[in-house]
């Protein structure tokens, strides 16, 4: 019986040993924090791509001059890209002093199983040559560099009579203005003395730009139908049925009252959609001197693309 007693005392010890203080269970101070579910799991949980950018490899580079005037410049960048995955990001340009530098970058899902074939690419860029001075320009793609030169300014001196004229002691009469406006057209286009004549000669009728220009001092042609359009009319007719050729009065310099130097150019109108890029065109720079008999003119310039 004593030794029943002892152990029953025993067992009691232990069981207070083994309860925390005041025999309430232990609770952790913060709870148990569910697990997040995976996307597979969840469909609803959006789990960004991580994407890694680059700059594409480029192995060539190539300037086009387009001799309008202003010229235009468009630099054709050859290259590849690492895998199929990856694709040219937005391109961009910029120019400090006689250097532009264009970057074409590249993109690629970091996590994208692809094939490890190369693609190889094909851009045409446009540079922003309007208004720059004569000089020589280098052109950088990703380190790939070519240079090109502009032999004058590339600005346009607008005609007297425009919005855009400067003021100027030079102002001609209309009636000076009309009529080097009929000679230089009659040279033009009845003489066929511009540059590439012959894309004009297809066309039923022959676009002219009112830019620059007012239209009531132009002349009839005999045997030439002369269209006008504005700019803006010009852009909505390739809009509506394609590319097209139209001349445009680019230049006109009044040295003196004597002296004035007129130019002309025939380019192409290029519709939204349009991926062309043409090298067909030309233009004429005539100087005029007042003589007895009216003015008399000398073409002293001429481009061709």
């Amino acid at each position: 019986m004593k030794l029943k007693t002892i152990l029953t005392i025993l067992i009691l010890v232990l069981i207070v040993a083994c309860s925390p203080a005041g025999g309430e269970p232990t609770v952790p101070d913060d709870p148990v924090t569910e697990p997040t579910p995976m996307a597979d799991e969840n469909p609803d949980v959006d789990i960004p791509t991580k994407i890694i950018e680059g700059e594409a490899t480029v192995e060539s580079i190539g300037i086009v001059i387009l001799e309008s005037f202003p010229v235009q410049v468009h630099v054709n960048a050859t290259g590849y890209l690492g895998d199929g995955c990856t694709t040219l990001g937005e391109i961009e340009t910029s120019r400090e002093s006689n250097t532009f530098t264009v970057t074409i970058p590249t993109e690629r899902p970091a996590d994208a199983l692809c094939t490890q074939q190369l693609v190889g690419f094909d851009e045409n860029i446009a540079l922003d040559v309007l208004g720059l001075p004569a000089g020589i320009y280098t052109v950088n793609v990703n380190g790939v560099t070519d240079t090109f030169t502009l032999d004058m300014d590339n600005s346009v001196q607008p005609l007297p009579g425009t919005d855009s004229e400067p003021t100027s002691e030079l102002d001609l009469p209309d009636g000076d203005v009309a009529e080097l406006l009929r000679l230089t057209l009659e040279r033009a286009l009845v003489a066929q003395e511009i540059p590439d004549y012959a894309l004009l000669a297809d066309q039923p009728e022959i676009v002219l730009s009112t830019e620059n220009i007012d239209p009531a001092l132009l002349p009839e042609l005999d045997g030439v139908d002369l269209v006008t359009m504005s700019p803006e009319e010009i852009q909505a007719k390739a809009d509506a049925e394609g590319d097209f050729p139209y001349l445009r009065f680019q230049g006109f310099t009044a040295v003196s009252q004597e002296e004035v130097r007129v130019s002309l150019g025939n380019s192409w109108a290029v519709s939204a959609d349009s991926d062309m890029i043409y090298l067909s065109g030309g233009g004429f720079t005539i100087s005029y001197g007042r003589t007895a008999d009216g003015w008399d003119g000398e073409i002293t310039e001429m481009w061709i693309s």
